[in-house]
């Protein structure tokens, strides 16, 4: 079992994304398997140049929370997800949203870790991450319209339909607090 800020998913854990890293990066972004729902896949070179300017804008110090009178902004959050007894699996994050006080998931595993229901494992352990930011009321993930197993693992979550973008992809939301009878369906 693993706790990242007091909430337990079976084997999986968060680690914060650091440069040992880039051979999972590499292997998401480059993989036409994974890629497929978010856009084509990277070459070596581009993935690596994209995972160099994701750690150098993780490790600038504009990246600390702000907070004002009326909001409060924080840093997007990348994390290495690791299994138990197997080591890392995929990537995930926790970004801001349209406003400080929603948050927006996202998620990318290994081919052969999808289809399991990890992802969804994955996004209840994002959705208890959230919780612990403080000021937080709004998730929102955003999905292609094909990909109907993330689609599915959303809805299981309580994320409902918001808009469809011009881009293919649908925003899902859901308030970060189900009422009793929407947390009992999950």
């Amino acid at each position: 079992m693993l706790a990242v800020n007091g909430t337990s998913q079976p084997g999986l854990t968060l680690q914060a994304l650091d440069p040992a890293a880039e051979p999972l990066f590499l292997a998401l972004f480059c993989e036409p398997q994974v890629m497929r729902h978010i856009g084509p896949a990277l070459s070596i070179t581009q993935a690596r140049a994209r995972f160099n300017t994701l750690l150098q804008h993780l490790q600038q110090p504009a990246s600390l929370p702000v907070t004002t009178a009326t909001t409060t902004s924080w840093p997007a959050a990348y994390f290495q997800v690791q299994l138990a007894g197997v080591g890392a699996i995929g990537l995930a994050m926790l970004l801001p949203g349209a406003n400080a006080s929603e948050a927006e998931l996202g998620r990318m595993l290994l081919p052969g870790w999808q289809q399991q229901g990890l992802g969804t494992q994955l996004s209840r352990l994002l959705i208890a991450q959230a919780g612990c930011l403080g000021g937080i009321e709004t998730l929102s993930k955003r999905i292609q319209q094909q990909n109907l197993a993330a689609l599915h693992s959303a809805a299981k979550l309580g994320f409902k339909v918001s808009a469809e973008l011009a881009d293919g992809f649908l925003r899902l939301s859901r308030p970060l607090k189900l009422n009793p009878a929407e947390e009992s369906r999950k």
